[in-house]
C-alpha cells in the first residue's frame, strides 16, 4: 500500500501507470483491505480530478480511475474526503467535471453520512448553474443532481437511522427547484443531445422531491408543453413519456388538475408520437413501453378532463388519417373498458366518437371499431345491440366473410384480419346478449343464419354460446308470456341437426365448439326438437363432461365420433318409433328421417372433401337412411348418392362405402337395389344384362368404377344383418365381385392399378367376415378367390413395398381361410411359406422413409395373424416343429433384418399359443430344444429388439412347456423380465450377463435325457449366422455343460464324437474355431473323458486332430491337467509294452496317439510358467524311453518331424521313436528356448539307434549357454538321483547328460561331481561303444573345468583316456580318448608329463593321422600341437627326435587334407612343431589362408621348397627321415594327400644332395611312385605328379653319373620300365 501510495505522488510516472495503481487500490479496498491514506494523499488524487482536459482519453481515465478511488475511500474516511472536495467547490465559481460527478458517487454510496453537506451543495450549485455553459459539466452536474435526489428519496424513507436533525421535503424541494428551473427551461431547450438526456434522465428524481409541494406543482404545470415538445424530437421519447405521466399521476393524486388548454395540444402531441410514420431513429427496446405509457397518459386524462379528451379524438377522427383513428379508437376502447365514473355521463359523447368512423373501410380501422363497440356494449354505454350497432357488427361479418370467400387479392397473413373482425364481431355479438337485454326476433334469426353459413365457421363457438343464451331467454319469456314466441323464417330442424352435428365433429377446434353446438342443441331442444329430444337433458351434459379437461392430443376422434352417432341413431331412432297417429302426416311432409339424410348429404359438400367432418356426415347420412321408412326414398336417394360420387376422389369413395355400410343395417334390400340400379344407369345399351357393366368407359376410369364397386359391395356387407345377408350373399354379391375384378382385367390390371387390388382383396375380408358370422356355411367360390389372391400376392415387387396390398391380401387369406371347407394342413403350410419367404425379402424398413415403414409395420402385423390363422388347426404335438420348419431358414439368415422379422414373428406365434394352451406333454421336449437351439444364437445379436424378442421367445416356451425356475434360480433373484430388460441394452457386459442368466434357466428346465440333444443343437448352430453369433452359442454350450455336469457323465463319448464328426467336415475356420472351444469346455469338466475319446478318433485328420490339442492347451487352465492325463497315460502305455501282465486289462490308449497329442500340446503352450516340472519329468520319460530301444534299426530318414502317411497306421519302432523325439522337441522349445539354438543337429542324432545317449548329452551342452535356465534345474532334480541308482539304464542316461556340465554343477551340486567321475572311468572301460564315448567326453571335461577333482585320480584317469585312445574298434571312442588327452595336456592339471608319457600320447596320435575318420584325424592333429606346446625344455630333445622328426612328413602332406579341419590342425600342429626344427621364422611367413585357399597346389609347393631348402642347410638328415615316410603318403587312400606326397617326392630329389641320395634306398619310393603312375583308378593329375617325381629321380642319377659317383644298383625294371615310359628321352646306358 505505502508503495502504491508513493508511486502516486510521483511526477515522473506516466498517468497510464496511474491510472493502474489507482485499479490497483480500488481491488484492494474491495476485498476489505483497510488503509489510511495520509491528507497528501488526498490532495494529489483530488489534484489529479482538476488536471486541465486536452480531449484526450489518456487524461480522462486517469481523472475517472482517480474519482472512482475517492469514492471508495469515502465510506471509510468520509469526512477527509468530503472536506478535500468542499474546499474546491466555491460559490460562484465553475466546479470541475469529475468534482461533480465524484461528489455525485459519494452521495449515492453515503447516504446518511452526506445528507448534513447536500444543503449547503445544493445551494452552491445554486450560484453555479446559470452561468455554466461547458456541455461536459452540464452532463456531470446532472448526473450529480440525479445521485443526490436519490440519496434523497432514501433518506427520506430511512430518516430515523441518521441522529441528525431531520431535514423534511419541503427543504429539500427548497433547495431544488431553482436548479430544477434553469436545467428544465434554460438546458432542456438546446440543441446538445447528450445534454437533453442527461437532463431528462435528472429530471425525474428531482419531479419525485418537488411534486408533491403544490406551489411547485403549479409551476411545473406550466412546463408540460415544453416537455411534450420535447417528445417528438428527444433521443429519449420514453423519458419525457415517463416524465409526462409522473406529472398527470401526482395531479391527479392531489386533485390539483393541469389546465384544460394543456390537454389538447398534449393530446395531439402524444396521438402524433404514436401514429406518426416518422422513422428518424431506429426502434428501440422500449418503443412498446412508450406507447404504454402514452396509453396510461390518456386513461390519467380521461379522469381529469374527459369532456375536452372526448372532443380531442372526434375531431382527430374527423380528419380521416387512417394512423391517427386507428390510434384514437384504441385509446377510446380502453378508456371505454376502464368504465371510469367520470365517463357515464359522457357515454352518448363516447357513442358520437364513435359513430364518426362507421363508414371508414380500412380493414384496421373497422377492427379497431368493432373493439370499441364491443367496449360499449360490455360497459352499457348502448341500452340494446339493435339498430346501428348490430346493422354495423352484420355489415361487417359479411364483409369479412365475403373476402375471405372470394378473395379479389391476395389477403395478408393468409385474411387473418377478417378472420380477426369476425370473432370480435361475434364476441361483440356474444356481449350484447350476456348483457341480460332482451334480443329481438332480428337478432336471433341472424345467429341463426350465421350458425348455418359454412364461413363463419371459425367463429362457430361465440355464435353458439350466444344462440344458446337467447333460445334460454327466448324459453323464459314462453314460459313467462301465454302468446307464444314470434314467428320467423327460421331454419328447419333438420338443418340445424346436420349443421351443429357436423360442428361437433372437430369438439375442440375453435375454442371448444364441440360443447358449444351440442349445448345449442340441447337449448333449442323445447322449441325445434320436442320429438326427437326427450333424453337431451341427460345425453348431452354427459358428452359435454366427457370432452372436459381433454385436447386434440388426448381426444380420441373415433371414439367422440362413434358417441356423436350413437347420438343420432338414438335421436332418429326415437322419431322413428313416435306416434302412430302422425305416421301419415309424416309421410306427406316427407319423411324426418329422410329429410335428415338429405341434410346431412348437403352439408357433405360444404366441407372439405378429406375432412373429418364429411366422413362423419356420410356415416350419418348412413344412419338417417336406415332408420327412414320411405324404402323407395331410400333407394332413390342412394342412387342419386352413387351417381353424383366422384370414384377418382378417395375421400368420397370411402364416404359412399360408410353411407352404404350404415345403411345397409336397416335397409339391405335397398342398397342392393341402389347397386344394381347403379350398374344398370352407367351402362351404354338399354339391355344391360347382355352388356357389361361400364363398358364404355376407358380402361382406367373403367377400372376405377370396378374397384369402387367392389369396396361398395364390401362395405355394405360389412354391416348388414346377419339374417338378411345369406340369401344375396352366396347367390349375387360374390359373383357380382368376381365379375367385376375379372373384367376390370383382374390379375394383370391389379398389378398396376393400386386401388383395384386393394378394393378386391378388402371386399373378400369383408365377405370371409360375413360367412364366418353365419354359421357352417360352405362358399362354392372359396377355391376360385383363394387363387386370385394368391396369385395377387405372387405378383406383388420383392425389393420394395409401396402400397397396403400385401397387408390387405394377407388379411384377406388369413379370413377365407377361416370359411368353411378348411384347407389340408399342407395347403395351409404352403400358403405361410409364401407370404413369409414373399415379406422377408422385402429390404429392411430403416432404408425407407417413415411413410413406408407404417406399411412395414401393417404387413408384419398382418403375416403374423395370417401365419398363426393356418398353424392353428395344428395339433399341439407338431405346432413347434411347423414353426421352426417355417422360421429355421430366416432365423440363421445373415441378414438382421430378415432375423428380426422371423423373430418378431416367432414371438406372436407363441404368444398367440400360450392364450390358447398352457401346457405341452413331455414328449415335446425334442421339439423344445430344436427351436431354443435355434434361437440362442440370436442373444448376441447386433439389434437390441432381436435378443429382446428372443428372450421373449424362451420366457414363453418354457412356459409352454410348464417350466419353472428351480429353487436356487430364485434365490438368486434371476427373472425372465429382468434378463428381457438386460439383454436389450447397448453394453456388452450387460448382454452377455443376461445370456448367461437365461442359459442357466433353459439349463435347469431341462430334463436329464434332454441335455444331449439339447447340446448337439447348440453345435450345429456355430457358424449358421457370424462369430459373434457363435460365441453366445459356446457360452450356452459351457453353461450347459457347467450346471449339468453329473447328467452328461455318460454321454460325454458320444458328444465328443459327434464335434469330431462335425469338425471332420468342416472347412469354415470360425466354425472349427468354435467346435475346438466346445471341446475346450467339455474338458473343462470331463478332461479324462474328453481327451480319452480324442485319442480314440483314429479317423480323425492330422490337420483336425492338431486344432483340437492346440485349443486344449490354450483354453484357460486347461494345459496342466491336459499335459498330465497324457503324460501318465504315455507312461502306463510304456509300462504295459514292457510288462505286459495284469496292466494289459487297463484301458490305456496307444502310445502313437499319446506321443502325437503331446507334441501339438507342448507346440501350443503360450507359457511354461508353472510346468517346468512337469516338462522335465516328460524330457526324463522320453530320453529314458529312447535309451531303452538302442537295438532297433537306423531310420530310412534322418528328420524329427513325422510324415502324415506314418500318422495315418499303426507305428512301429522307428516311427515311435521319432515322435518321441518330436515331443523332446517340442518340449526344449518352448521350456528352454535358448538352448535350443544349439540343438540344430541333436534331433537328427537322437534319431538314430544307439545314439540315444549322445543325444542327451547333446542336450546337456545345450544348457551351457544358459546356465540359469529354470528348466534345466527340473531336468537336473530327476536326473541326478539316478547317479546312485542300481539300474543301468538310468544311471547312463544321467551320466550321459551331464557329460558336458561338469564345470556347472561344480558351483550347483559339487556333491555329484565324485559320482558323476567314477561312473565316467567305470562305463569308459565296460560300457558299450556310445557309453564309452560319451564317459570319456565326460572325463576330458572334468579334466577341463575341474581339474582339481580330476587330479584327484590322475593315474586311473590317464590311463583310462589312453586305452580310450589306442581303441582300435570305435573310432568314436578313440577321438573323444584323444581329445580328453588335449584337454588333459592343456590343463596341466597333473604337473609335468615324463618323456615316456608324452611320447606315449604322441605316438596314440601318430597312429591316427592315416585314419579314414576325419574327427579322429583332427583330434590327433590337436594333441600332437598341444604336445608341442607344453613339452618342457628337459624333454625338447627326445621330443623333437622321436616325435617331430617322425611326424613331419605328414604334417606337410595334411596340409592339403581334404578335409578343411584336418588341414587346419595340421597346419597348427605344424606351427607347434616348428620350433624344435628350426622352422619357426620360415612358418611365419607363410599364411594359413591362403595355403587353404590354394585351389592349384602353388602356394603348398612353394611351402614344401622352402621347408626342404631350410632342412637341406640346417638339418640334411631330417630329409632323409621325411623321405622315408613319403612311400606311407603315396599309399594313402586321399588324392589330395596322394599329389601333394608326388610333389614333396620331386622337392626332396631336387633338394637333397646327391650324394646323401646315393646312399638311400629309393626302392620303396620309386615302386610307390611307379605303382601311382600306372593306376587307372588314379586321378590325371596325381599320375602326372608320380611321372614327374619319379623323372626327377632319374635326373638326380643321371647327374651323379656325370660326376662320376658311384649310386647304390638300381633294379634292372626300374630303367627297362622308364626307357618305355620317358618316350624319347634320353636310355640310361
Amino acid at each position: 500500500m505505502t508503495a502504491l501510495t508513493a508511486t502516486i505522488h510521483q511526477d515522473e510516472v506516466s498517468a497510464w501507470q496511474k491510472v493502474a495503481v489507482y485499479r490497483c487500490l480500488q481491488a484492494l479496498l474491495n476485498h476489505g483491505l483497510k488503509v489510511g491514506p495520509t491528507c497528501r494523499f488526498f490532495a494529489v488524487t483530488s489534484g489529479h480530478l482538476r488536471m486541465p482536459l486536452l480531449g484526450e482519453e489518456g487524461p480522462r481515465r486517469f481523472q475517472a480511475a482517480a474519482s472512482n478511488t475517492l469514492a471508495r475511500l469515502a465510506r471509510h474516511h468520509f469526512n477527509p474526503v468530503m472536506t478535500e472536495l468542499q474546499h474546491y467547490l466555491k460559490p460562484f465559481v465553475q466546479p470541475d467535471e469529475f468534482t461533480l460527478l465524484t461528489l455525485g458517487k459519494i452521495a449515492a454510496t453515503n447516504v446518511f453520512s452526506c445528507i448534513p453537506f447536500l444543503g449547503i451543495t445544493l445551494t452552491t450549485l445554486q450560484t453555479v448553474t446559470r452561468w455554466m455553459e461547458d456541455g461536459q459539466r452540464r452532463q456531470a452536474l446532472c448526473k450529480a443532481l440525479k445521485q443526490m435526489c436519490q440519496a434523497i428519496r432514501i433518506y427520506l424513507r430511512k430518516w430515523e437511522r441518521i441522529s441528525y436533525p431531520r431535514i423534511s421535503v419541503q427543504q429539500f424541494s427548497t433547495y431544488l427547484f431553482p436548479l430544477y428551473a434553469c436545467i428544465a427551461r434554460t438546458w432542456l431547450p438546446e440543441r446538445d443531445p447528450l445534454v437533453k438526456l442527461a437532463v431528462l434522465k435528472a429530471l425525474r428524481p428531482m419531479l419525485s422531491i418537488l411534486l408533491p409541494r403544490t406551489d411547485f406543482q403549479m409551476e411545473i404545470h406550466q412546463d408540460i408543453l415544453l416537455l411534450a415538445a420535447q417528445g417528438e424530437s428527444s433521443v429519449e421519447p420514453f423519458l419525457v413519456t415517463q416524465i409526462l405521466a409522473q406529472i398527470l399521476e401526482a395531479s391527479l393524486v392531489n386533485s390539483n388538475p393541469i389546465p384544460r388548454t394543456h390537454v389538447e395540444p398534449l393530446a395531439c402531441t402524444l396521438t402524433r408520437q404514436i401514429s406518426s410514420g416518422d422513422h428518424q431513429h431506429p426502434p428501440r427496446w422500449h418503443r412498446q413501453e412508450n406507447c404504454a405509457e402514452i396509453s396510461h397518459i390518456f386513461l390519467q386524462l380521461a379522469r381529469l378532463h374527459p369532456s375536452e379528451l372526448l372532443r380531442v379524438f372526434q375531431k382527430k377522427l374527423e380528419e380521416g388519417q387512417e394512423g391517427v383513428r386507428l390510434v384514437v379508437l384504441r385509446s377510446l376502447s380502453e378508456i371505454v373498458g376502464a368504465q371510469f365514473p367520470e365517463l357515464w355521463s359522457r357515454r352518448m359523447l363516447c357513442v358520437k366518437v364513435v359513430k364518426v368512423v362507421l363508414a371508414d373501410n380500412e380493414t384496421q380501422v373497422r377492427l379497431a371499431t368493432l373493439q370499441v363497440i364491443g367496449q360499449l356494449l360490455r360497459a352499457g354505454y348502448l341500452e340494446k345491440v339493435e339498430g346501428w350497432s348490430l346493422n354495423y357488427i352484420s355489415l361487417q361479418l359479411a364483409m369479412s366473410a365475403h373476402r375471405l370467400m372470394h378473395p379479389t387479392q391476395k389477403l395478408p397473413l393468409g385474411g387473418l384480419e377478417e378472420k380477426a373482425m369476425e370473432r370480435v364481431g361475434t364476441e361483440a355479438l356474444h356481449v350484447a346478449v350476456a348483457s341480460g337485454r332482451q334480443g329481438s326476433q332480428e337478432l336471433w334469426v341472424r345467429l341463426l343464419d350465421y350458425v348455418l353459413q359454412p364461413h363463419y365457421t371459425g367463429v362457430a363457438t361465440p355464435l353458439c354460446h350466444s344462440l344458446t343464451l337467447l333460445a334460454e331467454q327466448r324459453w323464459r319469456k314462453v314460459l313467462q308470456s301465454p302468446d307464444g314466441l314470434e314467428a320467423g323464417n327460421v331454419p328447419t330442424p333438420q338443418e340445424l341437426m346436420a349443421r351443429l352435428l357436423s360442428l361437433a365433429v372437430s369438439p375442440l377446434e375453435g375454442s371448444g365448439r364441440g360443447s358449444a353446438a351440442l349445448l345449442l342443441l340441447n337449448a333449442l331442444r323445447p322449441e325445434m326438437f320436442k320429438d326427437v329430444a326427450e333424453n337431451w337433458w341427460v345425453e348431452v351434459p354427459i358428452m359435454v363432461r366427457y370432452l372436459e379437461g381433454r385436447t386434440k392430443y388426448t381426444l380420441p376422434l373415433s371414439a367422440w365420433e362413434k358417441k356423436l352417432l350413437e347420438f343420432l341413431k338414438k335421436s332418429i331412432q326415437q322419431k322413428r318409433s313416435g306416434r302412430i297417429e302422425e305416421e301419415e302426416e309424416e309421410k306427406e311432409d316427407g319423411c324426418w328421417n329422410l329429410v335428415l339424410a338429405k341434410e346431412l348429404s348437403r352439408q357433405r359438400q360444404l366441407w372439405p372433401g378429406s375432412s373429418t367432418e364429411q366422413a362423419f356426415l356420410c356415416k350419418a347420412t348412413g344412419v338417417a337412411l336406415a332408420a327412414a321408412r320411405d324404402a323407395e326414398g331410400v333407394t332413390g336417394h342412394l342412387l342419386d348418392l352413387l351417381l353424383h360420387t366422384d370414384y377418382t376422389n378417395e375421400g368420397q369413395q370411402k364416404g359412399m362405402g360408410w353411407c352404404l355400410a350404415y345403411c345397409a343395417e336397416g335397409h339391405l334390400a335397398e342398397v342392393l337395389e341402389a347397386l344394381g340400379r347403379f350398374e344398370a344407369e352407367i351402362s351404354e345399351e338399354e339391355d344391360s344384362t347382355c352388356r357389361l357393366c361400364g363398358q364404355g368407359l376407358p380402361q382406367p376410369e373403367k377400372s376405377g368404377v370396378k374397384s369402387a364397386l367392389l369396396g361398395l359391395y364390401g362395405s355394405a356387407i360389412s354391416h348388414a344383418p346377419r339374417e338378411q345377408l345369406l340369401p344375396p350373399l352366396l347367390g349375387r354379391i360374390v359373383g357380382r365381385m368376381l365379375h367385376h375384378y375379372l373384367t376390370a382385367g383382374g390379375l394383370e390390371r391389379a398389378k398396376g392399378d393400386t386401388g383395384l387390388a386393394l378394393s378386391f382383396a378388402r371386399s373378400v375380408s369383408e365377405v370371409s367376415l360375413a360367412i364366418q358370422g353365419l354359421g357352417d356355411v360352405q362358399m362354392p367360390q372359396k377355391r376360385d378367390l383363394l387363387d386370385h389372391l394368391v396369385a395377387l400376392l405372387k405378383a406383388q415387387p420383392l425389393d420394395h413395398l409401396d402400397s397396403p396390398i400385401c397387408q390387405e391380401t394377407m388379411v384377406a387369406l388369413r379370413h377365407l381361410s377361416r370359411v368353411p371347407e378348411a384347407l389340408s394342413p399342407e395347403e395351409n403350410l404352403r400358403l405361410a411359406e409364401l407370404c413369409l419367404g414373399h415379406l422377408f425379402a422385402l429390404p429392411p424398413s430403416g432404408l425407407v422413409e417413415d411413410a413406408s415403414q407404417a406399411l412395414y409395420r401393417g404387413a408384419l402385423r398382418a403375416l403374423s395373424d395370417l401365419v398363426e390363422t393356418l398353424l392353428d388347426d395344428r395339433e399341439v404335438s407338431g405346432w413347434l416343429q411347423q414353426v421352426l420348419q417355417l422360421l429355421g431358414y430366416c432365423l440363421a439368415s445373415e441378414r438382421e433384418w430378415e432375423r428380426a422379422r422371423s423373430v418378431q414373428l416367432g414371438t406372436h406365434l407363441l404368444r398367440a399359443r400360450r392364450q390358447k394352451t398352457k401346457t405341452l406333454p413331455q414328449a415335446q421336449w425334442g421339439s423344445f430344444s430344436l427351436l431354443v437351439g435355434a434361437l440362442v444364437p440370436l442373444t448376441y445379436d447386433t439389434l437390441g429388439t432381436i435378443r429382446q424378442g428372443v428372450s421373449d421367445c424362451i420366457g414363453i416356451l418354457l412356459s409352454l412347456q410348464g417350466a419353472t425356475l428351480p429353487q436356487k434360480l430364485k434365490s438368486e433373484g434371476w427373472r425372465l423380465r429382468c434378463i428381457r430388460q438386460d439383454i436389450y441394452r447397448k453394453s456388452t457386459k450387460r448382454i452377455q450377463a443376461a445370456s448367461r442368466q437365461l442359459a442357466k434357466v433353459v439349463s435347469w428346465s431341462l430334463p436329464p435325457e434332454e441335455i444331449l440333444p439339447f447340446l448337439r443343437v447348440l453345435m450345429e448352430q456355430l457358424g449358421a449366422i457370424s462369430a459373434h453369433c457363435d460365441q453366445a452359442t459356446l457360452l450356452w454350450f459351457e453353461v450347459a455343460v457347467t450346471e449339468r455336469e453329473m447328467d452328461l457323465e455318460d454321454k460325454i463319448c458320444n458328444l465328443v464324437s459327434v464335434i469330431c464328426s462335425q469338425l471332420q467336415h468342416s472347412e469354415e475356420p470360425n466354425l472349427r474355431q468354435g467346435l475346438a472351444c466346445a471341446v475346450c469346455v467339455l474338458a473343462e469338466h470331463h478332461c479324462k473323458a474328453t481327451c480319452a475319446t480324442l485319442l480314440e478318433q483314429a479317423l480323425l485328420p492330422l490337420r483336425t486332430r492338431k486344432k483340437l490339442w492346440t485349443a486344449l492347451a490354450t483354453y484357460k487352465d486347461l494345459s496342466v491337467p491336459v499335459l498330465k492325463l497324457l503324460f501318465s497315460w504315455l507312461k502306463a502305455g510304456k509300462g504295459r509294452k514292457r510288462g505286459g501282465g495284469g496292466e494289459e486289462e487297463v484301458h490305456v490308449p496307444d502310445c502313437v496317439p499319446v506321443l502325437v497329442a503331446l507334441q501339438d500340446v507342448v507346440l501350443a503352450l503360450d507359457s511354461c510358467t508353472g510346468l517346468f516340472s512337469l516338462l522335465s519329468a516328460l524330457c526324463c520319460t522320453l530320453l529314458w524311453q529312447l535309451s531303452q530301444e538302442e537295438g532297433d534299426e537306423m531310420p530310412t530318414a534322418e528328420t524329427s518331424s513325422v510324415s502324415e502317411e506314418n500318422r495315418q497306421h499303426r507305428a512301429g519302432p522307428l516311427e515311435l521313436r521319432g515322435l518321441s523325439v518330436g515331443v523332446l522337441q517340442a518340449v526344449f522349445s518352448k521350456a528352454s528356448p535358448e538352448a535350443t539354438v544349439d540343438l540344430g543337429g541333436t534331433w537328427t542324432v537322437l534319431m538314430k539307434p544307439g545314439y540315444s545317449l549322445k543325444g542327451a548329452a547333446l542336450l546337456g551342452r545345450a544348457f551351457l549357454t544358459c546356465p540359469e535356465d529354470p528348466f534345466l534345474d527340473g531336468l537336473l532334480r530327476r536326473l541326478l538321483p539316478s547317479l546312485r541308482s542300481s539300474r543301468a539304464a538310468s544311471k547312463d542316461l544321467s551320466l550321459a547328460f551331464c557329460t558336458e556340465l561338469s564345470g556347472l554343477l561344480l558351483h550347483r551340486r559339487p556333491e555329484t561331481l565324485p559320482l558323476l567321475l567314477q561312473g565316467w572311468l567305470a562305463r569308459a572301460k565296460d560300457g558299450g561303444p556310445s557309453m564309452r564315448s560319451v564317459s570319456v567326453r565326460g572325463l576330458g571335461n572334468v579334466v577341463e573345468t575341474t581339474p582339481q577333482e580330476a587330479k584327484q585320480h590322475q593315474e586311473s584317469l590317464l590311463a583310462t583316456l589312453l586305452q580310450a585312445a589306442g581303441d582300435p574298434t570305435s573310432p568314436e571312442v578313440a577321438r573323444e580318448g584323444l581329445d580328453a588327452l588335449r584337454k588333459v595336456v592343456a590343463s596341466g592339471c597333473f604337473g609335468k608329463h615324463s618323456r615316456h608319457m608324452l611320447q606315449a600320447m604322441a605316438s596314440q596320435a601318430q597312429e591316427h593321422f592315416w585314419h579314414m575318420n576325419g574327427d579322429l584325424r583332427t583330434a590327433a592333429f590337436q594333441l600332437l600341437g598341444q604336445l608341442a606346446v607344453v613339452v618342457t625344455p628337459k624333454h625338447t630333445t627326445s621330443f623333437a627326435k622321436v616325435v617331430v622328426r617322425g611326424s613331419l612328413a605328414a604334417l606337410l602332406v595334411h596340409l592339403k587334407d581334404s578335409n578343411l579341419v584336418v588341414a587346419m590342425a595340421c597346419w597348427g600342429a605344424l606351427g607347434a612343431c616348428a620350433p624344435f626344427v628350426g622352422l619357426q621364422d620360415l612358418l611365419a611367413d607363410m599364411h594359413a589362408w591362403l595355403l587353404l585357399m590354394d585351389v592349384s597346389g602353388a602356394y603348398h609347393s612353394r611351402l614344401m621348397e622352402r621347408v626342404c631348402r631350410h632342412l637341406a642347410l640346417t638339418d640334411p638328415g631330417l630329409l632323409e627321415t621325411i623321405l622315408a615316410e613319403v612311400p606311407q603318403s603315396l599309399s594313402c587312400a586321399w588324392e589330395e594327400i596322394q599329389l601333394a606326397a608326388c610333389k614333396l617326392a620331386g622337392i626332396l630329389m631336387e633338394t637333397m644332395d646327391t650324394l646323401r641320395l646315393g646312399r638311400l634306398d629309393l626302392e620303396p619310393l620309386l615302386q610307390a611312385l611307379q605303382t601311382l603312375a600306372q593306376q587307372d583308378s588314379s586321378d590325371a593329375a596325381v599320375k602326372t605328379a608320380a611321372s614327374d617325381a619319379a623323372a626327377v629321380v632319374r635326373q638326380k642319377w643321371q647327374e651323379r653319373q656325370a660326376q662320376g659317383c658311384q649310386w647304390r644298383a638300381l633294379p634292372g625294371w626300374f630303367f627297362r620300365r622308364q626307357r618305355k615310359g620317358n618316350h624319347g628321352r634320353r636310355r640310361a646306358p
